[in-house]
């Protein structure tokens, strides 16, 4: 039954693998790295420029 199924499993894990990396992938494109959290403010989870902070 492996023999015959392995490559679903192969597959799948594949799938897998490829799903997480796509993921990761957006997440990184949709970050923003100029945004800083400004932690003297009266509210410290606004992102603001980390230009502002200096």
């Amino acid at each position: 039954m492996l023999r015959k199924y392995g490559w679903l499993i192969v597959f799948t894990f594949f799938m897998f693998l490829f799903d997480t990396l796509i993921m990761q992938w957006i997440e990184l494109l949709a970050t923003d790295y100029e945004k800083c959290r400004n932690m003297d403010s009266v509210n410290p989870l606004k992102l603001v420029n980390c230009a502002e902070l200096k």
